[in-house]
């Protein structure tokens, strides 16, 4: 049986934004970010589910419903490598709403060319220092994970985007 997997234009528009001449800034800051080599590795985490745990390696795409088919390969992969909640990646992608090579709009508007390309530019963000605050969420509840990202400066001067987080989270789920 097939599942109706709306698209992140169909299930929730992104409805935040910047204060004027917050966009170039965050492109500027994020470009700068991007480009260092940055530490690798996965460690720690959040289940699928969103019960404490480690990453789960054997995440598949179809699992994931609520987002698109990239939107779900994008989520599975970087919850893999980086123990955040799939799930929580999964409405995080949902409030972004970026091309399907970087749903989460790093950048924003870069293009990656692929998913799984988009996917380890964005663990290599979240690994650098500005991120920090994320990744050390990655072993402990989705909503601490969600209020990490809603404090990073993923989003600066972004209002209401935890409740916009939270939104995006419930639209979605994992089958464990």
């Amino acid at each position: 049986m097939r599942r109706f997997r709306a698209t992140a234009a169909t299930a929730f528009p992104t409805v935040h934004t910047l204060p004027r001449g917050g966009l170039l800034l965050f492109a500027v800051i994020a470009s700068i970010v991007i480009s260092p080599a940055l530490a690798g590795g996965a460690g720690g985490g959040t289940s699928p589910g969103g019960s404490k745990g480690g990453p789960d390696k054997s995440l598949e795409p179809s699992s994931i419903s609520g987002v698109s088919r990239k939107y779900a390969k994008f989520t599975a992969i970087l919850a893999s490598r980086t123990g955040i909640s799939a799930r929580v990646v999964a409405g995080w992608t949902l409030a972004e709403g970026g091309p399907k090579d970087n749903p989460l709009n790093m950048g924003p508007g870069n293009h990656y060319g692929t998913v799984r390309r988009g996917a380890r530019a964005t663990e290599k963000n979240l690994r650098s220092d500005l991120y920090r605050g994320i990744m050390r969420s990655v072993k402990k509840a989705d909503m601490a994970q969600i209020a990490a990202i809603a404090a990073s400066p993923w989003c600066p001067g972004c209002k209401g985007y935890r409740r916009l987080l939270r939104s995006t989270y419930r639209r979605v789920s994992v089958d464990e």
